[in-house]
């Protein structure tokens, strides 16, 4: 099996287990009751969040037993020799159990740290798939998405996302978040960064700036940005990417060096 076709095979396997979990949390959501523990400040979990990653790594696992394992619930396993899942099984948890229609599934594969070659994300209330594989562009339903060409930022629709975990970085993102607003269109927020980033492949936003995220917060979205012509990079050059911290901005790659003067004015 050359490079294209282990690529293939692991998107292939990665749009099976969101397909599978999506069904599992949304069947789940319909609980009349839905238990929900506290992780750490303004950071939650439920049963159904530990129950999909399970049910996630399991597909994975059945089809590559060496690979490793980057789950938000149940941490690393493995190295990265023979390539690493990174796997969110719901974000938007907060979403979720208060029925906001807004979360995904979001399932990355990589073989270097930080470089995405598969990227799937699920929402499954609304029933967008959307997915991307390095070279092979980005897609939604499987039709192509392309990201918009907006170049004005006057007219440009913005996410921008307090940091609602790390309320000591309230006033200076506030600043910056104020700075942006003042010169685009409007803002969003769904409360999902997976959902976030696979709308500004769809060309449905065009920037976003975010602090404090997990790597499997952006993993998928980041090659569903990339392979529908946009960029995504870390927000301060001097701190690139970690598992545990990621600062991000995103846009349809027009806007992307306005975007970073903005967050650094």
């Amino acid at each position: 099996m050359n490079q294209e076709q282990h690529i293939a095979h692991h998107l292939e396997v990665a749009l099976q287990a969101a397909k599978s979990a999506g069904s599992l949390v949304l069947e789940a959501g319909k609980a009349k009751h839905i238990s929900v523990r506290s992780k750490q400040k303004n950071d939650f979990v439920t049963e159904t969040d530990q129950a999909a990653e399970h049910h996630i790594i399991k597909i994975l696992k059945e089809h590559f037993p060496g690979d490793a394992i980057f789950g938000e619930e149940s941490g690393k396993t493995g190295t990265h020799e023979m390539g690493r899942w990174v796997i969110d099984p719901i974000d938007g948890t907060t979403n979720f159990f208060r029925s906001i229609p807004n979360y995904t599934i979001s399932i990355a594969w990589e073989m270097e740290p930080f470089k995405p070659l598969v990227g799937v994300v699920y929402n499954p209330r609304q029933q967008e798939l959307f997915w991307a594989s390095k070279g092979h562009g980005a897609f939604l339903n499987g039709q192509p998405i392309r990201v918009s060409d907006i170049d004005d930022v006057s007219k440009a629709l913005m996410v921008c996302v307090p940091p609602h975990r790390r309320h000591d970085l309230a006033d200076e993102y506030f600043e910056r978040m104020r700075r942006i607003f003042l010169a685009t269109s409007d803002f969003r927020s769904l409360g999902s960064c997976a959902l976030e980033l696979s709308y500004i492949a769809a060309g449905r936003f065009d920037g976003y700036f975010e602090r404090c995220l997990g790597y499997y917060d952006l993993a998928a979205g980041m090659i569903i940005v990339q392979e529908a012509g946009g960029k995504l990079e870390s927000a301060d050059p001097g701190q690139p990417f970690t598992d545990e911290r990621c600062d991000l901005v995103a846009s349809n790659g027009l806007i992307q060096d306005w975007i970073l003067h903005m967050v650094h004015a």
